[in-house]
């Protein structure tokens, strides 16, 4: 139970635990190879030989021949790269530094899309002929042992052999080399796109971004040529500024065979209809009783929340006394259904739904932000909704920090990120907020679920754009059940989208109740303050929203981005079990769990205790990575040699993003260990991501699955009741890695540890407070106030 006398301890970091030398880990030794053998190796490489000829004769030939200026203008093609050689480790640079090309893009895992010329396609074919005939018949051959400076052996490449070794590992690292097909370009595209886009009359064209101002415009002025008999001038085009990192323009529709002819011209990434949005939901309107008018108290502050929807109703006494209204639709073309359900939600959720216990019961100011038109009739472009969203930033992004998003697309995420999720993580850190969106629904609904795989089908992965980065991304679970309803309450309802996200990452990042799709939905209110039924991840999500705002609001100061993202995880527990989610396909589907209240979060009690850092990693300052080698660990939990207890850690950080990189969309990576002093040297005691400890062997697609690797939040925890070989000699460290050395810049990060003794025996609290009183400076974390639930007047 939560204690207010057992408060979290905010820690400041000392100039001590700032490093600034080199990243500890395991010495590198030479990479394997993928293949062995001499015979499989020369099999591999003709194979990649004879892609590339195909190449040549079926495509360059072509481009050559059929497009204006397809003699200069660069091919893009595909380096798929083996489920096993996705590591950066492996990526083929010397290869690429070679023959002068470089990656502009990637898609799905290990996806890389180069762009190649007839010259560099045969001199890679020169080079692959040439490491052909020089391949040892052991990968040993080229391998020596000499003593390092503390006279332990380390394998070294022969120093003659260092060029062949590393093009041999690179080659085999490469699945297969092929085109960038015209299914890659219309890949979103199909006849329910072709239609919207004709409505519309434009669609969009994203060309690569070639970092080569002189190659861009080759590319743009070429295609311009190519299709103006068309009428596509360049008047005519309009460029998208959604991201300064993609490329995109807005075209004429002409007609359909138009399309498919522009999918064949070479720079060309992406061709994609506008995406619409509506509101999500089934509108049930089964009246029951109506609920009493709850006012806010004046001269009383209450956490704020922006929803972006189809608007509160002018005559919902219930909710106007709580409302700011900036609308951007004429009321004669609203529909305030889905809007008042959502705000009634906030306000009044508990009332109408008194089984829900975790949820905001002390009143939300809203700010209503009217951009839904009635869904029956019209909808939303991509386009038109950014334009309201940043003309509301502008103008109120200061106070309100929370902007709820129960809107929904039917395109779905994948290895590439689209225009508009770039555009969200961009305002979310132009302007400091957090969008917290719907994960989506699936409006077939399952007939067997969960599903085992979630990698074995796409139609229900989240859509645009719960795949945001930066965002707060809201699944649903079921609030009540009978014998006959497909799931049980607390888990995850059919409808509900499920992930990974963008590069394996968690999404949804959290879930909440919300109806079960037969006869138990969730209640609200409509405008005349009736309670009506409904269900989606629409009414999940604002439960989450008044959660994170009510964080904003009674945190004692200022909260920054990752410490409230690394709260709300910390304190998220799977529904039914109320354990942390530590299983990466519960994650595509729970996130990290159902989020309590931040007084449930930051107070303990004398058995536990939670401390939280803030910090940046700066290599500018010196400041490379963190060790804290004097951890507070608690001595009652070392007894005989051994440790025992629990320690969970969420960490959060704002990774530096590259949306044309698709899979690879997060440029950076902090890792985290605990390491208790046993036998002489440091262990990890913490299960998650091992850092500076992972060996080549796991691969790539694992770490990213199962330890977080690259995720922007991960868990990390040390759980033993009975005991573990130990000592409370314990320290932190904090280790980042870029994909991209180049890319190198400072990294934002929070640390939200939990220490606890699950027998409630030892004295925990006050022995770390203790601890830290030697060697820290910390403070208290108590809440503004404490909220207190509203109810009706009477």
């Amino acid at each position: 139970m939560a204690d207010s006398r057992y408060p979290a301890k905010s820690i400041e970091f000392r100039n001590i635990d700032f490093q600034s030398g080199k990243i500890p880990g395991p010495v590198p030794g030479p990479g394997k190879w993928l293949i062995e053998g001499q015979l499989q190796i020369s099999r591999h490489l003709k194979k990649l030989q004879s892609q590339i000829n195909s190449i040549i004769d079926k495509e360059i030939t072509a481009k050559e021949q059929n497009f204006i200026n397809g003699d200069k203008l660069p091919l893009p093609i595909v380096f798929q790269m083996a489920e096993r050689g996705l590591a950066k480790s492996r990526r083929p640079d010397t290869l690429f530094q070679r023959v002068n090309t470089e990656v502009i893009a990637i898609h799905g895992l290990g996806k890389l899309i180069v762009p190649v010329t007839r010259e560099i396609l045969e001199e890679l074919k020169s080079i692959i002929i040439e490491v052909s005939q020089d391949i040892p018949r052991n990968r040993l051959d080229w391998v020596y042992y000499p003593l390092d400076k503390n006279g332990v052996e380390r394998e070294k490449i022969k120093p003659d052999k260092i060029k062949e070794y590393e093009l041999i590992h690179e080659l085999t690292a490469i699945e297969k080399i092929t085109g960038y097909s015209t299914d890659d370009i219309l890949i979103e595209m199909g006849l329910s796109e072709l239609s919207t886009a004709k409505e519309d009359g434009k669609f969009k064209v994203r060309f690569f971004h070639f970092d080569n101002p002189h190659v861009d415009n080759l590319v743009l002025n070429s295609f311009i040529s190519q299709f103006q008999s068309a009428g596509i001038t360049r008047r005519k085009l309009e460029r998208i500024d959604f991201s300064n990192d993609l490329n995109t323009y807005a075209v004429p529709y002409v007609d359909d065979q138009l399309i498919r002819e522009m999918a064949q011209f070479p720079g060309v990434e992406l061709i994609a209809s506008f995406v619409r949005f509506t509101p999500t939901y089934e509108e049930d309107t089964k009246k029951q009783t109506v609920i009493d008018i709850i006012e806010p108290e004046i001269g009383k502050s209450y956490p704020k929340v922006a929803i972006v929807d189809s608007g509160i109703s002018e005559k919902n006494d219930h909710l106007v006394p709580w409302v700011t209204k900036e609308s951007f639709v004429p009321k004669n073309r609203q529909n305030n259904y889905h809007g008042d359900f959502v705000a009634g939600l906030m306000v009044y959720g508990h009332i109408a739904n008194p089984e829900i216990q975790n949820i905001v019961d002390s009143g939300v100011h809203i700010l209503d932000v009217v951009v839904m038109p009635d869904s029956r009739v019209e909808f939303i472009r991509e386009d038109e909704l950014l334009d309201a969203l940043i003309t509301a930033l502008e103008k109120y992004s200061e106070e309100y920090k929370v902007w709820n998003l129960s809107v929904g697309s039917q395109r779905l995420c994948s290895g590439i990120v689209s225009d508009f999720t770039a555009a969200l993580d961009n305002l979310q850190d132009e302007f400091g907020v957090y969008f917290v969106i719907a994960a989506g629904n699936y409006t077939k609904l399952r007939n067997v679920w969960p599903v085992e795989d979630p990698f074995e089908e796409d139609e229900d992965k989240i859509t645009i754009p719960a795949d945001s980065v930066r965002a707060i991304t809201v699944g649903a679970v079921a609030l009540n059940h009978d014998e006959f309803s497909s799931v049980y309450s607390g888990q995850v309802v059919p409808y509900s989208r499920r992930g990974p996200g963008v590069g394996l990452s968690i999404k949804p990042d959290v879930i909440h109740f919300s109806g079960n799709p037969s006869d138990y939905p969730i209640n609200s209110l409509n405008s005349n303050g009736e309670i009506v039924s409904d269900f989606g991840t629409s009414y999940s999500t604002p439960l989450v929203s008044a959660i994170l705002a009510e964080y904003y609001h009674l945190y004692p100061w200022e909260l920054g981005r990752p410490l409230a993202k690394a709260l709300l995880i910390h304190g998220s527990r799977h529904p039914i079990t109320n354990k942390r989610i530590n299983d990466a396909k519960d994650h595509y589907y729970y996130g990290f769990g159902l989020p309590k209240r931040l007084q449930d979060v930051i107070y303990g009690n004398e058995h536990e205790i939670t401390l939280i850092f803030e910090g940046s990693l700066n290599y500018t300052k010196g400041r490379n990575w963190i060790q804290i080698g004097d951890f507070p660990f608690p001595q009652s939990l070392e007894t005989n040699g051994k440790i025992r207890g629990e320690i969970l850690v969420t960490l959060a950080y704002e990774p530096h993003l590259k949306p044309r990189l698709g899979s690879e969309y997060c440029r950076s990576n902090i890792d985290l260990r605990l390491a208790a002093f046993v036998d002489g040297k440091y262990k990890t005691i913490t299960k998650g991501s091992a850092a500076g400890e992972v060996a080549e062997e796991q691969w790539e697609k694992m770490q990213m699955s199962k330890q977080l690797k690259w995720s922007p939040v991960k868990q990390f925890e040390f759980t033993a009741p009975k005991g573990t070989k130990g000592s409370s000699n314990v320290k932190l460290e904090l280790y980042p890695v870029w994909r991209d050395i180049s890319e190198k810049r400072p990294l934002n990060f929070a640390v939200v540890v939990t220490i606890r003794d699950p027998k409630g025996e030892a004295p925990v609290y006050n022995e770390v407070s203790a601890l830290l009183l030697q060697s820290f400076q910390f403070t208290d974390l108590s809440l503004r106030y404490t909220p207190t639930r509203i109810i009706a007047r009477q």
